[in-house]
């Protein structure tokens, strides 16, 4: 037989991005489940229109809490979670469908979600997509995320935000895998009033649950990143060295901190972190790009050089280690 899937949204106020999502996916779901944490503008108005199952939830600061009240309405074999500023595309449908119509032993597939930004900023990658509704924006920051998961399984989200299903598909010893499908996100280019409160609500969220869990090494580096996104480097790098100290192997947190050092014009510690970076991940080579652009710097082009050539042999077609190399033999043949 065919397989279901239960389309899973919680929204509030998204009157001006619902359908669109909805219209992305209609023609591979089979239930549209949308729990509401208190719009009052035409959201359910046009979920209504659109064939959703709503439901009132109370918002009590936690995405979690609100995903997991829409799962548990779910009545189909599969589980499809989108937020309403997101969309898929048509010709993507189909790889979804195959997907969960084979015999494999994943209970989830993770999808990559592409946050759309237009200016960029570090990590953020080109946008060469040629969709309609995102070609225009130059830059998304791309994050692979399970959002397609199997029902019945027990599969929940955890963390009041940035909320996963992967701790629990992982705790239950179950598999995913990363799947070639783009989730389009336009959270980032809303409206600035809508972006900022949304930032403020964010931050509120964070700093309370670090407060009910303060050796979480997650935790603590979202408190950090939310700090220098404020430009508030003195908590940002508190953050990151207390994240350092619960876990030196999370994400390049060695380099966070080398990189609000250089924020500070403090070279000499930015060098010292960003060595600590290269030890903890030998296999990355962002870290050992990072140093060697700060040493060019500081006219040091000989160590530069060095690392340069080490991390080329390793990652031959990085066009960050590519373009600073150049840079760096510039710098010789002056």
């Amino acid at each position: 037989m065919p397989q279901t899937i239960s389309l899973c949204m919680i929204t509030k106020n998204e009157e001006n991005y619902l359908e669109q999502c909805i219209d992305s996916v209609k023609d591979i779901v089979d239930e549209i489940i949308i729990v509401d944490t208190g719009s009052t503008d035409k959201t359910k108005e046009t979920a209504k229109k659109l064939g959703a199952k709503i439901f009132d939830f109370k918002w009590t600061d936690d995405f979690s809490a609100a995903r997991n009240e829409s799962l548990k309405h779910a009545t189909k074999d599969w589980i499809l979670v989108l937020d309403a500023d997101e969309v898929l595309e048509k010709n993507h449908l189909n790889k979804i469908i195959e997907l969960i119509g084979n015999k494999n032993d994943c209970a989830g597939f993770a999808l990559e979600q592409r946050s759309y930004i237009k200016h960029f900023f570090e990590g953020a990658l080109k946008n060469n997509s040629s969709f309609e509704l995102v070609k225009n924006y130059p830059f998304y920051i791309p994050h692979f995320l399970v959002r397609l998961f199997k029902n019945y399984l027990g599969i929940h989200f955890k963390h009041k935000i940035h909320e996963l299903a992967e701790d629990t598909i992982i705790e239950k010893n179950l598999k995913y895998k990363k799947i070639d499908v783009a989730i389009h996100h336009f959270g980032s280019v809303k409206d600035e009033n809508v972006i900022n409160e949304k930032t403020e609500q964010y931050s509120k969220i964070i700093l309370k649950q670090l407060e009910e869990n303060s050796k979480s090494a997650r935790y603590n580096y979202q408190a950090a990143r939310m700090y220098l996104g404020r430009n508030e480097f003195s908590n940002a790098l508190k953050y990151f060295e207390k994240t350092a100290k619960i876990d030196t192997n999370y994400k390049l947190v060695f380099s966070e901190i080398a990189k609000i050092y250089l924020q500070m014009n403090d070279k000499n510690r930015a060098i010292e972190y960003f060595k600590k970076s290269v030890q903890q991940h030998p296999d990355n080579p962002s870290p050992a790009n990072n140093l060697a652009v700060v040493y060019m710097s500081i006219g040091k082009f000989n160590e530069a050089k060095k690392i340069l050539e080490e991390q080329l042999k390793k990652h031959p077609d990085n066009d960050a280690l590519k373009y600073n190399y150049e840079e760096c033999l510039k710098n010789f043949e002056k």
